[in-house]
């Protein structure tokens, strides 16, 4: 019973917590929120930016305490770990106003940890599936990479219909995204596969369903760019702050789990 009433709460938190950041952002397009930044480039929805993934951290610096680096799971947990702070910095040096220019380092700061989290990311994934391996098949192998390739070809797509005169580098970097969240979101089909039904299902889904909202946003993006309708209040930016709230969910679960184990 108590297991049940926990769930409800869980699940009415989890919702809540997605419909708030809604909320936010039709409020901040309804009083026009450019009208009110916070500082210079940073505006009261950015906040979101901060809060998430800083609760995704310290969740994961929770997990990193009780595995220490033992076994694959806790390599998984330090590259995870890992993988949200480099995107966290990249959260916090992004700005709405660059150019991108390789002469100029500081117009790719943000970038280049928003990239090399995704390496980071991948490694965690396979560090967790390490230890069944022998359970993965080739035929969950081909699926979840067909299902990937299939997500990231609108983003393959618009990159390579792009009419207007825009520079390689600006175009790589807004193409590249969407192929890189399919790259984690191969392991994470895997994982939700290997895990169906299992106790740590729930981990994996909220996994999954945080790389396919990367992936939709970031595809949005780069139209939005192009077509230079992108903004702080732009809904799309919902899209991006909910894979924080779901990966927070998916580490609480995972802490829940170990604790009623234990």
């Amino acid at each position: 019973m108590k297991t049940t009433y926990e769930k409800q709460n869980w699940q009415i938190f989890l919702v809540a917590s997605l419909a708030i950041v809604i909320v936010i952002y039709l409020i901040a397009n309804i009083v026009d929120q450019e009208d009110y930044p916070l500082t210079e480039n940073w505006y009261p929805t950015d906040l979101g930016f901060i809060i998430t993934p800083s609760i995704v951290i310290v969740l994961g610096i929770t997990l990193n305490l009780k595995y220490k680096l033992k076994g694959n799971h806790g390599k998984a947990w330090l590259l995870f770990t890992l993988a949200i702070i480099s995107w966290f910095i990249g959260e916090l040096t992004y700005s709405y106003d660059y150019e991108y220019s390789i002469d100029d380092i500081s117009t790719l700061t943000s970038d280049i940890f928003y990239i090399i989290g995704y390496p980071l990311f991948f490694v965690f994934a396979l560090f967790y599936l390490r230890s069944r391996k022998n359970m993965i098949t080739k035929k969950m192998i081909v699926l979840a990479s067909l299902i990937s390739f299939v997500l990231i070809l609108p983003s393959v797509y618009i990159s390579l219909d792009v009419d207007e005169e825009i520079d390689g580098l600006t175009m790589v970097l807004y193409g590249i995204y969407p192929v890189l969240d399919g790259i984690i979101l191969a392991p994470s089909l895997v994982a939700v596969f290997l895990f169906f039904g299992g106790k740590v299902n729930l981990l994996w889904s909220m996994i999954l369903i945080a790389s396919i909202l990367d992936i939709t946003a970031d595809t949005v993006y780069l139209f939005t760019s192009l077509e230079d309708t992108y903004d702080p209040s732009h809904l799309v930016n919902i899209l991006w702050i909910w894979p924080y709230i779901l990966y927070a969910f998916g580490e609480y679960s995972h802490i829940k789990l170990f604790k009623n184990t234990s």
